[in-house]
């Protein structure tokens, strides 16, 4: 590697078969690599393949991670897609060329609110019915809190918000999207559901997309008071 003295010309990027770049105010000079070290070792492809895996879902569970993560993750100095890595690591396995998920114990969602112990989980095609035990008795519990009830189909790259009840309420219906006809699905896909439960302060505050965080930095830093995520189960 060359450093280079100051020139009238500003320039950086390849030329030829060097490299310029600027770091800290100089210009330095490296020459291209003559082969690239892109080994395909079974431990190398296991590792490539859980991080991709890890990577897609965290973008996929975005929404949820800006409601139930971000208030930990920023006290961390992580960004919600780094903590849910770091809090879910164990829960992906390779195995036989394939990555799998133990999408029943992902944690979505942490904080000191208390949340709800699912008491019924009935559905019937797309139609889905939950019955919980709301924990009023809990210091930590208000009757105005809501629990928001959150459907993920990883197949179908889906994920939204589809129900939110006051916690006294104690049960939540909805319809599940029908999303066999599209495209990008070859079967009728999986739902996984959660539930976290918020403060009614911020709960009716929207989360926002990849797109409008960026334009919205101040957006993300809402502090929402949130429950550890709940597993309600699973629609095939």
């Amino acid at each position: 590697m060359a450093k280079v003295k100051s020139t009238l010309i500003e320039y950086s990027g390849t030329i030829a078969k060097e490299i310029h770049y600027k770091r800290f105010g100089r210009t330095y000079t490296r020459q291209l690599p003559v082969e690239y070290n892109d080994r395909q070792s079974e431990a190398q492809l296991r590792q490539r393949a859980l991080f991709k895996t890890r990577q897609r879902l965290s973008a996929l569970y975005g929404s949820i991670l800006q409601r139930g993560l971000t208030k930990e993750a920023h006290q961390k100095g992580m960004t919600e897609a780094n903590y849910f890595s770091r809090l879910n690591n164990h829960l992906f396995f390779y195995e036989d060329g394939e990555v799998h998920v133990d999408y029943a114990a992902l944690q979505v969602s942490m904080g000191l609110l208390s949340g709800v112990d699912i008491t019924g989980f009935h559905s019937e095609g797309l139609h889905v019915e939950i019955t919980y035990a709301p924990h009023l008795e809990n210091y930590k519990s208000r009757p105005d809190d809501v629990v928001h009830i959150y459907a993920v189909s990883p197949e179908a790259e889906y994920c939204d918000l589809m129900a939110s009840v006051e916690r006294p309420v104690g049960q939540a219906s909805f319809d599940l999207p029908d999303l066999s006809d599209e495209p990008f699905t070859k079967q009728s896909p999986t739902f996984y559901l959660y539930a976290i439960v918020e403060s009614a302060v911020t709960a009716y505050i929207p989360t926002l997309s990849a797109d409008e965080k960026r334009a919205h930095k101040r957006h993300r830093n809402i502090d929402r008071k949130v429950s550890r995520s709940v597993f309600v189960g699973v629609v095939r």
